[in-house]
């Protein structure tokens, strides 16, 4: 009977002994029944939502940038035409300061005018490729802010953390040198994206959508 009941008190404390231990390990804190350090429970991370653009595409399908854009060439157009008249006086210059006679005060005087035509073209010419390049400076820094914008709304209505350029599809560039081409591997952003992780259409959509109805809405 001693040896019974003996037997049946070991029974129980080794049942109650599994039965903390278990509890332990559901709390996080078995450290402190093993003689080591209590542990925390571990909490999973949410998980992010990640998204990726081509910006360079989105550039080419914009209606503001294609409007803007003919504006300038439209522009441009009229002003080189202007050049054309004046490099076509030069050419008439030219010819008739070989048909005045030598050392003439004609000849030397239409000299002077061609030097003069020269001159007054080459700085137009400048000026109006200067003024260009401004134009454009500021198309495309409006442009990229209505992209940035627009990228914002739509990655907040998809629930997307991050959004990455995506570059996954940019070939290396032949005959560079070993230099260039590490610079070039090492500014790589992205290796890989799935199509279905690609808003870039998503975002023309809305920046043409805002500008056929007159801007962006507030």
């Amino acid at each position: 009977m001693k040896n019974a009941w003996m037997n049946g008190r070991l029974a129980m404390a080794a049942v109650l002994a599994l039965g903390l231990v278990g509890a332990a390990q559901v709390y996080g804190l078995t450290g402190g029944l093993t003689g080591g350090v209590p542990t925390t429970a571990r909490v999973q991370a949410p998980a992010t939502g990640v998204a990726v653009v081509d910006v360079a595409k989105i550039m080419v399908g914009m209606e503001l940038v294609k409007t803007e854009s003919a504006k300038l060439k439209a522009d441009f157009e009229t002003k080189q035409k202007s050049l054309d008249g004046m490099r076509k006086k030069i050419e008439d210059l030219v010819t008739q300061v070989k048909a005045a006679p030598k050392d003439s005060a004609e000849k030397r005087a239409l000299a002077f005018e061609q030097i003069k035509a020269e001159a007054e073209q080459k700085m137009t010419g400048e000026l109006f490729q200067r003024d260009l390049n401004l134009r454009q400076g500021d198309l495309y820094k409006h442009a990229y802010t209505e992209i940035k914008a627009a990228i914002d709304q739509v990655a907040k209505q998809n629930g997307y953390q991050l959004v990455l350029r995506n570059d996954a599809d940019v070939e290396l560039p032949a005959n560079i040198s070993g230099q260039d081409m590490e610079s070039f591997i090492a500014n790589q952003r992205v290796f890989y994206a799935d199509t279905s992780v690609d808003i870039t259409e998503q975002v023309v959509q809305l920046l043409n959508n805002q500008f056929k109805a007159g801007g962006k809405k507030k």
